[in-house]
């Protein structure tokens, strides 16, 4: 068979192969936008149950103080029960020993969508988006992804490399090395805070 026959085969097989590919790859990324868009509707009602039953009492975002003096703000939860419970304790009308936090009827769409809140608001959950979006395009961010830049150590091992201390000083200064080409970030306190909080998870666990 010349190779002009071979091509009348292989031809239609290699273009079937790139369109398989490229549907996959089309149908994963209608998936993840599918998810992402199902995670905003849920965090815009998490949002607006919280801010019509939660904020009298409690500071509902990634920082402040609560108005009540016993009121946990929201983006402290997590130091004090495992976010995943939240939704549980919603449901069960449960509430901490000590408090006169008052109970009220929750769907369960509700009590998951207010739980899907709070922890978006925790330190952590900041943090890494703050990492993804600032830093992601040249450092790795998670626990086994590769750095794009070359020369950008992954987020996982900077506490290898520095002391804590000396990275909290380094981003309240505004971080201007690190890498030859790496823009300035300038933090906030809070911004500060919940990035060191983001990458001491990576380094517990390991």
């Amino acid at each position: 068979m010349t190779w002009s026959n071979n091509r009348r085969f292989l031809l239609p097989a290699v273009l079937s192969a790139i369109l398989c590919a490229t549907t996959a790859a089309h149908a994963q990324n209608e998936a993840y936008l599918a998810e992402q868009k199902a995670l905003s509707e849920q965090l815009q009602h998490g949002k607006r149950l919280a801010e019509a039953n939660c904020q009298q009492c409690h500071a509902i975002g990634i920082e402040g103080n609560s108005p009540h003096p016993t009121a946990p703000p929201f983006w402290s939860i997590s130091e004090r029960r495992p976010v995943d419970t939240v939704a549980r304790m919603l449901l069960n009308h449960m509430k901490p020993e000590g408090t006169d936090m008052p109970t009220f009827q929750i769907t369960e769409k509700q009590a998951t969508d207010i739980a899907t809140w709070i922890n978006w608001v925790q330190p952590t959950s900041h943090g890494k988006r703050l990492v993804e979006a600032n830093c992601g395009a040249c450092h790795a961010t998670g626990l086994t992804d590769e750095s794009p830049h070359a020369e950008a150590p992954p987020f996982r091992e900077l506490h290898k490399r520095y002391p804590i201390e000396a990275l909290e000083e380094a981003f309240a200064e505004g971080i201007e090395s690190g890498h030859p080409d790496m823009p300035v970030f300038n933090a906030t306190v809070t911004q500060l805070s919940d990035i060191l909080a983001y990458i001491a998870t990576l380094s517990t666990e390991e």
